[in-house]
């Protein structure tokens, strides 16, 4: 049953529109689409992915796989439908949108225009078609000042043909004034804040519009920085952003692998974070062919999960067997939680069962679902799904 109107809330509603435009939202249910991230872990505790229609930060310290995984993002939006986010083999939306009225129609298809707002003018375009963007099909805007960041920033978001946008980063917003100046001070820190802070609000407001524009995801990235003061980390533009945003993603990079030749054979060196290191002799033949930098992350903030997920992924620094660089190795997890939901059964002592075909052994499968990308893919959806049944 549904509530009555009433003539004063009418007019108080139609001055407010008025004012500032179309204020007054519906409640219903949430927009349960999700882009994946390709970082299998991230995507199950996120339901699938990154949710439409809201801000994704992404922060950390330098080093930690940020903007690699901004472009993995890129990657997933550019190889899928963006309005239906299956792969486009598997869609069946028919990848167009329709907005607009009868008087003034627009029909828009796939693919979606993805804008880069590089604000640190250091995107290697030649590392992220290594990683798989279509660069071709990537809008790279170099700012000139943080004030030019903000309104590309908030004019592409009113674009209905920009599906999504990446900014790297805001730590980059760099003031008018700071640029003029030559130096950095509490005046030009408190300038940056603002910056980020009208962005912020800017595109959330224009996001939380979408119910008549297609799907749009807006990511940006952050960086931590030292406190002068010696007491922990900044992050630029404060903590507010965290708690406006959807989802608010910490990395951390916690060892490096690598690789020497010595006298009896190759050694592998697990490296920490303060230089401690454990020594392994003779290691395995995958180990020696493919190396892997492990990354922590932290789900700080979630409007669409729970807050305070703790996880890790690895991510490839070398090609082999159809692995490429910077792919996640997430085949175990999959594999584990396949198991457990049944996709995957175990016959016997050493065979395992998939789609009615046997496998002696889990690498023998891993081998295969990495030449037969779409039937991963399926794999994963199955295992999010139970998980979002039963969350």
């Amino acid at each position: 049953m549904m509530a009555v109107v009433s003539p004063t809330f009418a007019r108080i509603q139609k001055e407010l529109n008025d004012k500032y435009g179309n204020v007054l939202r519906q409640a219903g249910k949430s927009d349960p689409r999700r882009l994946p991230t390709e970082v299998f872990n991230i995507d199950w505790c996120l339901r699938g992915g990154f949710p439409v229609n809201r801000m994704i930060l992404v922060y950390g310290h330098k080093s930690c796989y940020k903007t690699t995984m901004a472009l993995k993002v890129i990657k997933s939006y550019q190889s899928r439908c963006n309005f239906c986010f299956d792969l486009i083999s598997q869609c069946n939306c028919g990848g167009k949108f329709e907005m607009g009225d009868e008087t003034n129609p627009l029909i828009i298809s796939n693919p979606m225009m993805v804008v880069y707002i590089d604000t640190e003018h250091a995107l290697d375009e030649d590392h992220a078609a290594r990683l798989g963007v279509n660069v071709e099909n990537l809008q790279i805007f170099d700012p000139p000042h943080g004030e030019a960041a903000c309104q590309y920033a908030e004019q592409f978001a009113q674009v209905p043909e920009v599906g999504l946008i990446v900014v790297d980063s805001l730590a980059g917003l760099v003031p008018e004034k700071e640029l003029e100046a030559g130096y950095f001070d509490k005046v030009a820190q408190s300038l940056r804040a603002r910056l980020i802070a009208r962005m912020y609000r800017a595109l959330i407001t224009h996001l939380r519009k979408g119910s008549g524009y297609p799907p749009r995801v807006v990511i940006a990235l952050n960086h931590l920085l030292p406190n002068r003061d010696g007491y922990g980390d900044i992050l630029p533009g404060g903590e507010t952003q965290k708690y406006l945003s959807g989802v608010a993603i910490r990395l951390q990079t916690t060892r490096k692998q690598y690789i020497t030749l010595t006298k009896k054979g190759e050694e592998v060196v697990e490296e920490d974070d303060d230089g401690e290191g454990k020594t392994r002799k003779d290691p395995t033949e995958e180990e020696t062919k493919i190396r892997r930098q492990p990354v922590r992350f932290v789900i700080e903030h979630s409007k669409v999960s729970h807050d305070l997920i703790r996880g890790e992924f690895e991510v490839f620094l070398g090609e082999e067997n159809g692995i490429k660089f910077g792919d996640t190795d997430d085949f175990r997890t999959v594999f584990l939680r396949a198991n457990k939901i049944g996709t995957i059964e175990k016959n016997g002592k050493s065979c395992w069962v998939f789609e009615g075909k046997e496998f002696d052994s889990f690498r023998s499968m891993r081998d295969m679902w990495v030449n037969d990308r779409v039937t991963y893919e399926r794999v994963k959806k199955a295992v999010i799904l139970s998980a979002v049944q039963y969350s």
